[in-house]
């Protein structure tokens, strides 16, 4: 099981409300790249379902990287947000592999610092990975030990 986790692409500087920020022009370029990077990762399958946070720019991440691969599920979940609770998300994703019945890939759009604290918990190592802006760690999960590994970093250009 591939769990794949994305900081949305650059947005616009923060203004009044954060979870309304949309993606800048570079930002949609960059979820393209990343998107297109997918797509020849997994030469021409699909993600079985895609995560993203609440706030407009990690929706918006999500369906731009949909354009080049096909997410065949997506939903939004309030626990992926800045802030979100790691631990939680950990045992909710467990339950979302088994209920959805997952076995080949899951993608996480989220924001930062959740992706970096969220890698260091599924693979019980403290990476300390700062996520540039749709950047991707693709992680080797085993739901039966609920942890993972490494297999691949993607930043963009």
């Amino acid at each position: 099981m591939h769990i794949i986790i994305m900081r949305h692409g650059d947005a616009e500087p923060l203004q009044y409300d954060d979870s309304s920020r949309e993606l800048t022009k570079f930002g949609q370029q960059q979820a393209l790249a990343a998107g297109l990077w997918l797509s020849k990762h997994y030469l021409g399958q699909n993600i079985e379902m895609g995560l993203a946070s609440p706030y407009v720019r990690a929706r918006q991440t999500m369906e731009t990287v949909s354009q080049k691969i096909d997410v065949l599920q997506q939903d939004v979940s309030n626990d992926v947000t800045p802030e979100g609770n790691i631990w939680l998300t950990h045992d909710y994703i467990d339950y979302l592999l088994e209920e959805h019945k997952l076995t080949t890939s899951l993608l996480i759009v989220s924001h930062m610092p959740f992706v970096s604290y969220f890698l260091d918990e599924l693979t019980g190592v403290q990476h300390s990975l700062f996520f540039d802006t749709s950047s991707m760690v693709i992680v080797d999960y085993q739901p039966d030990t609920h942890s993972g590994k490494v297999l691949e970093v993607y930043h963009p250009l």
